[in-house]
Parts: structure tokens; sequence; C-alpha cells
């Protein structure tokens, strides 16, 4: 396929490209960016049919035998685009939107409510949920979205092997059916805890927490994990460990 050059961030193309680095560009375009040489060569060698490449992007001309558009950048323009400094070739690839969640519907399997603004703690919580088994993460209006290079790179390309949902309103307004826990300083304490197969698993953000409506509060079944010194652990780290007692008493 013939290679295509690019020399000028005017380019319309480049601007979709520069785009791609924004939750915004991501969710307009349906497209993202997969970086990282290991990544990248997983990828190229047994692609993933729920995502479709659609450019290779380089600073220097390389061989390569895809049917993807090659594209040729001048160093500049590459480096802007390599926010994670791979200095390896980029993929473009689309993907189809996520679909919404009805929560008016019971869980299947440990759901996880997810309001994470931070890409990098995204990316490590959905590492997590990938490892314990969560059958689904459902992204509030308050999330980051996780085919940010830095969430997936956090998430050591596990971003790609999850099912997502999303749901158009912030944790206040989402509605509470079936159990549902989440962790607070006060609550039952984690190794103490009766873990249903089916639940949804609430994640705090850091610094805000959940900001629960009362009528929220009065349902919500609440873990806390004893620590000493500290008043509370990492939300992701919390997280990692609820779903590895969950996991425990599933198998």
């Amino acid at each position: 396929m013939k290679l295509l050059e690019i020399t000028s961030a005017s380019n319309a193309q480049y601007k979709i490209w520069q785009s791609l680095l924004t939750s915004k560009g991501i969710k307009s375009h349906l497209q993202f960016f997969l970086m990282g040489a290991k990544l990248v060569e997983e990828f190229l060698l047994a692609p993933d049919p729920q995502f479709s490449l659609e450019y290779i992007l380089f600073d220097q001309e390389i061989p390569f035998t895809t049917v993807a558009k090659k594209t040729i950048l001048t160093k500049e323009l590459f480096k802007t685009l390599d926010v994670l400094g791979t200095h390896a070739p980029l993929l473009v690839l689309s993907f189809k939107n996520f679909s919404e969640k009805d929560l008016l519907l019971k869980p299947k399997g440990l759901e996880l409510i997810c309001p994470l603004g931070d890409p990098r703690n995204l990316g490590a919580l959905i590492r997590s949920a990938v490892g314990f088994g969560v059958s689904e993460i459902i992204l509030t209006q308050e999330s980051t979205h996780p085919f940010l290079p830095h969430a997936i790179k956090a998430s050591a390309g596990a971003a790609l092997k999850i099912n997502f949902s999303v749901s158009p309103k912030k944790l206040a307004e989402l509605p509470m059916v079936g159990d549902n826990y989440a962790l607070e300083l006060h609550g039952t304490k984690l190794s103490e805890v009766s873990w249903p197969n089916d639940l949804r698993l609430w994640v705090g953000e850091e610094g805000p927490g959940l900001g629960l409506t009362l009528d929220q509060k009065r349902i919500m079944k609440f873990i806390n994990i004893p620590t000493e010194g500290i008043e509370s652990l990492n939300a992701t780290i919390s997280t990692a460990l609820a779903l590895w007692e969950w996991r425990k008493s599933s198998c």
C-alpha cells in the first residue's frame, strides 16, 4: 500500500490523531492509539477482531507488511503523538462504541461501577479487574476513557480484554438494584464479608470518594479494610483487595 507522508500539524488527518489524546476525541472518532513496542507487536501478530487496524504511524520509513495505511510523520509531529515516549510505531485502532448499561437489571458476576478520572488509576484498576475475573466495568459520567494511552499502559494492555459499558449519569444519580457494595472507612470488615456471586462494586474517586445520596447510603453495603497508621488505602489498591476476596469466595 502507498506510503502516506504528513509534514504539517495543520493536516486534517493529523488533527484527528491529536484529538485521540483526549477522551472527547476518542469518543468522537471511535479510534484510539495503541502504543508500546510489545503491545504493538502482539496486536500485529494476533489482531483482536473487536478492533480494526486503521493506521501505522512512523517517524522513519520501516518495512511493514500490513493492509493498514502506513504513514510517516516528521520526527516532531511523531513526538507530539508519542506521549508515552515509546519511540516505536503507533497503531490507530477503531472500535465499536460502548453500550449503555441498564442498571435496572440485576448484575451478572461482579460488575465494577467506576468513576475514575485519572487514566493511570483507571488503567491500574482495569488490570486487577481482568486478573480477578470482573465481568464488566461500568463507566460513569465522571470517568475518563479507558483507551487513553496512559490508561492502556497502566493496564498493561488489559484494557483491550474486558467488557465496558457506560452510564450517562453521575454516581449520585445511579439506581441500585441487586447487591451493591462499596469500600468505606466504616463497614463490615473485608475478611468477614459474605460475597454473593452477582454484585456491583462501586469504586470511589480519589479525594471526593463516592458522594452518595442518603437513599443510596441506606441501601449500600459498606466494606472496611482495616489499616494501621493511615486512614485508608489508595482506591485502586483497596478495590484490588476486595476483588481478590470475592474471587476466593467464588472459586
